[in-house]
């Protein structure tokens, strides 16, 4: 049985409250910054990074003790203090609202968790053991950060761009399938984005599309794609 259910949130341009000021929030901070959260961040003081976000328009500082009023316009709330009390009083407010709150180290008063995360953006994995085995989570991080490529999240969003017309070009799952499976691990393809060669991506791309199916791909098949 999940601990948590594992999801993906789409914060962009929604309005997320930060809680503390440190070198740890800080780390949420950039966290919520990299999803397009529009920031505010609450702390008595802060870090010179935060001031240099709230120079460059990227969060909004609220210097003070914390106001549970504050939670009215968030979708989500991190209480990130180096005070226990505080942090679980932002929690006992983000639980009476139905807010979602994350507290730093204390996982089993959070409503989520933040997972560690490989970026290969749009590709994103992300790994969490709930808190259980932080050192095991990083250390599975750090095998899979050297499996893959540093540009495979190029190869994904070059994809992400034919979706529609290989959609067009194959009129069953099965083919589409195939295409993908070929896309996916031809070397050709991912050397030739790695050097920006893009009359090469184009002609590994035609290639590919222009290449008979197996003979199987004409049959009925009721597998779905996934997204």
């Amino acid at each position: 049985m999940l601990d948590y259910l594992p999801i993906f949130c789409q914060i962009r341009d929604k309005t997320c409250l930060l809680v503390g000021g440190g070198k740890v929030a800080e780390r949420k901070a950039r966290l919520l910054l990299d999803a397009g959260a529009h920031l505010r961040v609450n702390a008595r003081e802060f870090t010179s990074q935060f001031h240099i976000w709230d120079a460059a328009g990227q969060v909004t500082l609220i210097c003070g003790e914390f106001e549970p009023h504050w939670l009215d316009l968030c979708w989500l709330v991190i209480a990130a203090t180096n005070d226990t009390a505080v942090n679980r009083y932002i929690s006992d407010c983000a639980t009476s609202r139905r807010i979602f709150c994350n507290v730093v180290d204390e996982p089993h008063r959070a409503s989520f968790i933040t997972p560690s995360v490989i970026d290969r953006s749009p590709l994103v994995i992300a790994i969490s053991s709930g808190g259980s085995a932080p050192v095991l989570v990083r250390l599975l991080r750090e095998k899979l950060e050297q499996l893959l490529p540093i540009h495979l999240g190029h190869l994904a969003a070059y994809g992400g761009a034919l979706r529609q017309r290989v959609k067009q070009h194959f009129d069953n799952l099965a083919a589409r399938r195939y295409f993908w499976e070929r896309f996916f691990t031809s070397e050709p393809l991912m050397q030739s984005l790695i050097r920006q060669d893009r009359q090469q991506v184009d002609r590994v791309v035609e290639t590919l599309l222009s290449e008979s199916s197996p003979a199987n791909t004409n049959k009925t098949d009721n597998c779905s794609l996934a997204d």
